[in-house]
């Protein structure tokens, strides 16, 4: 298990961190990677994403973006965006199974 990373910083369950399940630790890590402007990351230029600086704001364009964004972590799929005036809405198969990640814009 791993432990739970919300915001940037680690979550507390009383004096002990929170833990997480491999899946969710997957999506943890789709949202990391979606969120993080690509070239500001200094020990890999290519992690990240363009999203936020992209042009076109098209479903196609910010999938497109997204799975690019995602293509190093094994077993993710994006699979579709719901796109609104404050958050970018993704369904994403993990390893068969369907889930959602939430970025807020």
């Amino acid at each position: 298990m791993t432990p739970e990373i919300n915001n940037g910083d680690y979550v507390k369950s009383g004096k002990t961190l929170k833990e997480i399940e491999y899946i969710d630790e997957l999506l943890q890590n789709v949202a990391l990677n979606i969120r993080t402007e690509k070239g500001r990351f200094y020990p890999d230029k290519n992690f990240g994403s363009h999203i936020f600086s992209a042009e076109y704001k098209t479903d196609k364009y910010i999938i497109g973006l997204a799975r690019q964004a995602v293509s190093s972590l094994n077993g993710v799929y994006i699979k579709s965006v719901k796109i609104t005036d404050k958050s970018f809405e993704f369904t994403v198969i993990v390893n068969n199974l369907e889930r959602q990640v939430f970025i807020k814009v």
